[in-house]
Order: structure tokens, then sequence, then C-alpha cells
């Protein structure tokens, strides 16, 4: 009777044993798992934490003042040589208006065998007639912008160039030397940016004059790219 007995204690000690040593096994491959899991410091593709470029940040402030500091620096001088249009704008506000969104299209067909409703004659148009949009003018560029033409009109009174040449002579007088006059149908044709900080000025140096006010257009100057895209 001793034998069996001895015999189960045998198999119960020999499967404590089995048991501790899977035991022993799960830690070991979890740790392993965890391992494998957290790159190690020599590994190339390891992830670093990003760091911003402070030099670069230091750059863009920079720049962002030296601007501001120009656009003072201009509004000053233009206000020294046209002391009427600073007074007649003063307090005008500078923030530019946000852009109008595009008419929708209009939904009435055109005429024709192959028109299509809500489609318009020429899907590119506005694409294509890009190069003619202007850049938007705050309440003070507008107000500048409507002095100046007026400084024009009233040296224009009874005197309206019968050239360019006169044209220039006259726009130069009255403080826009860098004026572009070219010869035109009704009268001298010109543009304009004025002095120092805008807008523009463009239209016709007849008796009275025609002059529009207008931002730059938005691939630069104040006369449109020839042609489209």
């Amino acid at each position: 009777m001793k034998r069996p007995a001895l015999a189960v204690a045998t198999a119960v000690l020999a499967a404590g044993a089995l048991l501790t040593g899977c035991g022993s096994t799960h830690p070991a491959g979890g740790a392993s798992g965890a391992g494998a899991s957290r790159p190690s410091a020599s590994d190339p593709g390891a992830s670093k934490p990003s760091t911003s470029d402070p030099s670069a940040s230091n750059a863009a402030q920079e720049a962002q003042q030296k601007y501001e500091q120009q656009q003072k620096q201009a509004v000053a001088d233009h206000d020294r040589a046209f002391p009427t249009v600073a007074k007649t704008c003063a307090g005008k506000s500078t923030a530019v208006p946000s852009p109008v969104a595009p008419s929708p299209v209009d939904p009435t067909p055109s005429l024709g065998a192959d028109a299509h409703v809500g489609q318009p004659e020429n899907p590119k148009y506005a694409e294509n007639h890009a190069y003619l949009q202007t850049v938007a003018l705050s309440p003070v560029q507008q107000c500048r912008g409507d002095a100046h033409a007026a400084l024009i009109a009233a040296g224009l009174v009874g005197k309206a160039p019968t050239g360019p040449e006169q044209a220039k002579e006259l726009l130069t007088r009255l403080g826009y030397p860098g004026a572009v006059v070219t010869p035109g149908t009704g009268g001298v044709q010109f543009s304009v940016f004025v002095p120092q900080i805008g807008p523009c000025l463009t239209g016709t140096l007849s008796d009275p004059p025609r002059i529009e006010v207008h931002g730059p257009y938005v691939e630069g100057g104040c006369t449109p790219s020839k042609g489209g895209h």
C-alpha cells in the first residue's frame, strides 16, 4: 500500500513542477514582447520627440516686424508729401474686407441645341480671366485713392494734356512721377501707383478726367497683364 501512495505523491510533485515551469515562461515571454515593442536607443528608426526650430520662428517674427516698420515709414512719407490726403483719411479703417463670393451660375440654359442647364457657355471663363482681378482695398486705401483722384482732377481743370509728354509733366508736377502715360482715344491714358502706399489710379486725362481707383492686379502692377491663361 505504500508504493501506490508513493507513486501518487511522485506524480503530484511532477505535475506541480511542470505547472511551475509553465508559469515561469509567461513572464519571460511578456518581458520579451515588451522589449520587442520598445525601440532601443541604437535603433535608427526609433521615434524622437519633435522640437520646433526657434531660429526659424525668430526669423519669421523679425521679418514681420521689419515689414510693419516699413509700412509705417511708407505711410509717414506719404502723409508728409500729401498732407491734405492724410487729413481727409485720418481715422479710416485699415481692415481689408473679405472677398465677395462669386455669383452663382445662371440656371437659365443658353440658346442652342447643345446647351446644358446650369452650365455657363464657357466654364473656364473665370479661370481664364483671373488675371483681371484686383486686390481688395481697405476703407483707408479707398479714401486715399479717391482723394488722389480729386487732386488730379483739380489739376486738370481747363488744361487737359494734349499728348503723353504734357501729361507726364503735369502728373509729375502734381506728385506722381511714376505715372505711365500712353496716347488714347478721348484723351491721354494713364496709370499710377500712389507713391509709397498705393492704391492704383487709372483712367483718361480728359476734361473732366475719368479716373478709377482700384488695388493692384493679382499678378502685379496697376495694369492687367497681356492675355489670359
